[in-house]
């Protein structure tokens, strides 16, 4: 029996159809509602991209979401650009029944060869230990299906789903662990999928209060992340006339800054 990880690499796998045209699958299994996750869709383009590209370790990815993707068979169009020694960047689109749903800009790099300086200004964020940290269990039409594969383990400031600790009073943060099931160590593609998929961190506000479709999504990798739970931090500051950002962080178990992302979203209240 595969692990959700394996399905996740099976499930952003592309086949080549043409020069730098491919073919992939959204599978459900990745799902927000009735809707593929923006950032698994971001993955199967990026898994696209590497294979026109020089570099293969995607480093900054940008999507704009048009309109909403069904599950199923998508075509990701490539269109490489210029690249220099240590870069590689493409512009993409992601279609489906002949209509353009994504638009992707991407640039690619070399981990392995990366030799500039490294200086952080600032430290890995304080979370109470992972032993201590609540699992939030998968249930059916509360979750999101895509949270039957990843595991998450929320700091006691982040129990959004509790009405009883959740009040204006907190702030639209969240504080969670998060890794694979299985423990497996998390790649760079696992990073784009997590950097979409905590839970919005405006619940912890004003609880689950309604949708909140990605316009526009900006994803940083920053280093192949080490073995072991992934500590992940997300807020939004702001909410001005319906939209509102999302900002995440991700750092590996030695403390290192392995994923940021910056995201446009809108917040459709229940009727």
């Amino acid at each position: 029996m595969k692990t959700p990880f394996e399905h996740f690499k099976t499930d952003i796998s592309v086949v080549q159809i043409s020069q730098d045209v491919y073919e992939g699958n959204l599978s459900n299994r990745w799902s927000i509602g009735s809707t593929p996750n923006g950032g698994y869709t971001m993955a199967i383009a990026a898994k696209a991209i590497s294979e026109s590209l020089d570099h293969k370790d995607p480093l900054v990815i940008t999507a704009n979401y048009l309109n909403r993707l069904d599950f199923g068979t998508v075509k990701i169009k490539v269109e490489v650009m210029p690249s220099t020694k240590s870069l590689s960047s493409a512009r993409a689109t992601m279609s489906q029944n002949n209509e353009i749903k994504v638009i992707f800009t991407a640039t690619f790099t070399d981990f392995l060869k990366s030799n500039g300086l490294n200086k952080s200004f600032r430290k890995e964020p304080e979370f109470v230990a992972y032993e201590d940290c609540i699992f939030h269990p998968f249930k059916k039409g509360f979750n999101p299906d895509l949270e039957k594969s990843i595991e998450k383990r929320y700091c006691p400031d982040s129990v959004w789903w509790d009405e009883k600790k959740v009040d204006n009073k907190n702030k639209a943060t969240l504080n969670l662990y998060m890794s694979w099931p299985d423990k497996e160590t998390a790649d760079l593609y696992s990073l784009i999928l997590f950097l979409d998929s905590t839970t919005p961190p405006i619940f912890n506000n004003m609880g689950s209060v309604g949708w909140v479709p990605t316009i526009s999504l900006t994803s940083h990798l920053r280093a192949i992340p080490s073995s072991g739970p992934l500590k992940v931090s997300a807020k939004t500051e702001f909410l001005t006339s319906g939209f509102m950002e999302e900002d995440r962080e991700i750092w590996d178990s030695d403390g290192n800054l392995v994923g940021q992302s910056k995201q446009l979203a809108k917040l459709r209240l229940k009727k």
